[in-house]
């Protein structure tokens, strides 16, 4: 079972630039980049498209969109996994979905309480098929806080779960009352509120992504769809559930279009963000864009699609000097016919002022190929995964990678 996200512009695996270099493919690929774990695919999991989370001992935390072993999906690979990787490289599942109604395909990053709990949600299964909102315990102990109806509440929430003064807040990218997917809030006890129901207009469709939220309690994200042009939108949304404000309708293409991840914001209010499609040099391969608290949009790097990458659909991190890190799913150059031609998918760096540079381009086999999910800074490295690649499981693609790779 080789899932595939619910909105994407260009084909995953089984379903000169413009602004800066790019180091020559060989370089990319050299020392400071390691394969830390690969998936086998039976209970130990397989796809993982999130990014990871580290505890105080350096234990990374994920979920697998397959895999674990429980068959309530109605396949042989089961229905995703919460896992843990020890220092060691040992991992140990903490959670197989698939049993009963406790949710199926975990698409998005999850995050940890003070107490180590972890909480995450699932794009499909729970007790109406349409999703849920968990919390799995240090020990594995599983519990659904919220199942989605797919109704006036929302359906298939995609992306992970924002934690602030013990209310979580997240988006679903189907339902509510006008069908293009909601804004939610959720209490510990599993009381849920809509905070906006998107497709009324050109407030937007289909939010992929979570959501952030500034000192004043706004909440900010992303559609992949609606706007004033039909190609996504920038959101802001006053604190309690208040007026939806359009910050950018994108209108493609040297804007860029289909923004399918999380925003950061820096210091100063600056939101900073990826485009999956659209961009300045025609190419239409994506964008690392930003928005200025007035609006105004600057794309930072349009991808060209060789080299320099194609298609990023996870959030930016930032470092201290404000230097940008993403994954882009496609393009890098390397990995020929096995990744559609286009290549196998990069990890990047943009400076402030625009300038690009490749980590990594992954190259299929077990190097891994196709990172969704953002990244995680640890010690001087980056950390992430690859829903595909690292073997030759899961119908000949791999069945997905943790990786990192020096800043």
């Amino acid at each position: 079972m080789l899932r595939c996200p619910l909105v994407s512009c260009k084909p995953i695996l089984a379903c000169a630039l413009l602004l800066g270099a790019v180091l020559p493919v060989d370089d990319v690929r050299a020392a400071g980049f390691e394969i830390i774990y690969s998936f086998r695919g039976g209970s130990d999991g397989m796809g993982p498209y999130g990014g990871l989370y580290a505890d105080a001992a350096g234990n990374l935390y994920g979920s697998t969109s397959g895999g674990g072993g429980n068959n309530g999906c109605g396949d042989n690979y089961g229905c995703g996994t919460v896992f843990k990787l020890a220092p060691d490289g040992t991992e140990a599942v903490l959670h197989a979905f698939g049993n009963a109604d406790d949710g199926a395909a975990p698409f998005g990053n999850l995050i940890a309480d003070k107490t180590g709990n972890l909480f995450g949600t699932t794009e499909g299964g729970g007790v109406y098929g349409a999703g849920t909102a968990f919390r799995v315990t240090p020990g594995g102990k599983e519990e659904i806080l919220y199942a989605f109806t797919g109704g006036n509440d929302g359906g298939a929430p995609y992306a992970g779960l924002l934690l602030k003064d013990g209310v979580f807040y997240g988006t679903a990218i189907q339902g509510g009352t006008y069908g293009g997917g909601t804004v939610f809030m959720l209490t510990q006890k599993g009381s849920e509120t809509v905070l906006h129901a998107f497709g009324s207009g050109h407030d937007g469709n289909g939010p992929r992504a979570g959501v952030i939220m500034d000192k004043a309690g706004n909440l900010y994200g992303t559609t992949v769809g609606g706007g004033a042009h039909g190609q996504g939108i920038v959101f802001e949304l006053a604190p309690g559930g208040g007026a939806e404000t359009v910050l950018h309708s994108f209108a493609c293409c040297s804007d860029g279009s289909y923004p399918a991840a999380s925003l950061i914001m820096d210091k100063t209010g600056n939101l900073y963000g990826t485009t999956v499609s659209g961009g300045d040099n025609g190419g239409d391969m994506g964008t690392v864009f930003k928005l200025a608290s007035d609006g105004t949009e600057t794309v930072l790097h349009s991808f060209v699609g060789g080299e320099d990458g194609n298609g990023p659909f996870a959030a930016l991190i930032e470092d201290k000097a404000g230097n940008l890190y993403s994954t882009t799913e496609e393009g890098g150059g390397l990995g020929g016919n096995d990744c559609s031609g286009y290549g196998c998918g990069t990890v990047f760096a943009v400076t402030p002022a625009g300038t690009e540079k490749v980590l990594h381009a992954f190259a299929a086999g077990s190097d891994g190929s196709t990172p969704t999910g953002s990244l995680l800074e640890l010690n001087g490295y980056l950390y992430g995964t690859t829903h595909l690649g690292g073997g030759t499981g899961c119908q000949g693609y791999g069945c997905g990678t943790i990786f990192r790779v020096k800043k």
